[in-house]
């Protein structure tokens, strides 16, 4: 198994890997209204040496394991290499989570969603950003965040001032959410799945790419044969996590605005926007246990090489 990075290590290998080709790591604050009061959600605004105009940026959130130097920084770094800015988001951190692979109710994905939509408010308004050319990419629970901003059922509410995404890229996401209205928000949206994914599975994903093209969406949607969940992080070509949450089988149809229904067991688990008590009754009915991935060094190159495409293709550059 992968070990989890520690944060204090996460954070130190850090700022190793940013050191070449990146000038500074800004450290920004965005408060914002949660579930459990006012929160301070904290991010990296990672820039390029080298910038004479306003710059691109990618908005960067992290999956289930938390902000890890291996992932999220390396690709800060890797964009700002492109002239991009990064901003990395810590979700976790200001409701005292470290991971969220034993419970993933615990910060769910759409408390996530709106800590990134709240970040793009703030980072629109920089003066060294681009507001027309921000993006953002996510890692599975982070890649879930990334196909839901790309409608505008979830960004309607949570968009100030304007602020938009031009791109969104989720790689290996969990689909389980099947909103009713799948109306694009803009955004060209890059679904990057592994074929052989049995952490989040990818028949869910599929669906949502054809009701979003559908709808009129911009996809590219890219299936990577025998990669596996993390095939982009360095370590072990396998490993698995016995006792972690896998919602691979947990289909939910929004079947009117706020009602949300359990495919498998037709149990109604939200009501006008919120939760019943078949909820959890639904979850234990679809939730197994035993999550596991690995990393493929050719996979990685490859799909490496598609998100560099797809933000040069999005923000114009040569």
């Amino acid at each position: 198994m992968v070990a989890w990075l520690g944060g204090a290590f996460s954070v130190a290998l850090a700022a190793v890997l940013l050191t070449a080709g990146t000038a500074s790591a800004d450290k920004i604050l965005v408060s914002r209204d949660a579930r459990s009061g006012t929160i301070s959600v904290p991010a990296d605004l990672v820039l390029p040496k080298d910038r004479l105009a306003k710059l691109p940026a990618i908005i960067i959130v992290h999956g289930s394991g938390g902000v890890r130097a291996d992932r999220e920084y390396a690709y800060a770094r890797t964009f700002n290499e492109m002239g991009v800015a990064a901003v990395v988001i810590d979700s976790f951190a200001p409701r005292g989570i470290k991971t969220t692979v034993l419970n993933q109710s615990s910060v769910s994905s759409n408390d996530m969603l709106a800590d990134a939509v709240a970040v793009l408010n703030k980072i629109s308004r920089h003066p060294e950003i681009d507001p027309e050319r921000i993006g953002l990419i996510g890692f599975s629970k982070g890649g879930t965040v990334a196909v839901k901003v790309a409608l505008r059922r979830y960004m309607t509410s949570l968009a100030k001032d304007n602020a938009r995404f031009a791109l969104s890229i989720a790689l290996y996401p969990w689909c389980g959410d099947q909103p009713l209205d799948f109306s694009p928000a803009g955004a060209p949206l890059v679904m990057m799945l592994g074929a052989n994914d049995t952490y989040v599975g990818t028949e869910a994903c599929r669906e949502y790419a054809k009701k979003f093209e559908a709808a009129g969406g911009k996809l590219t949607l890219n299936v990577y044969p025998g990669a596996k969940h993390d095939w982009d992080i360095p370590g072990a070509a396998l490993w698995h996590m016995g006792r972690g949450e896998n919602a691979s089988k947990c289909i939910y149809d929004e079947v009117q605005p706020g009602t949300w229904i359990d495919r498998s067991t037709h149990l109604t688990v939200f009501e006008n926007g919120k939760p019943t008590a078949d909820r959890k009754t639904a979850a234990t009915r679809c939730i197994t246990f035993g999550v596991s991935g690995g990393y493929d060094p050719e996979i990685a190159k490859r799909s490496a090489l598609d998100i560099r495409d797809a933000i040069r293709a999005a923000f114009h550059l040569e």
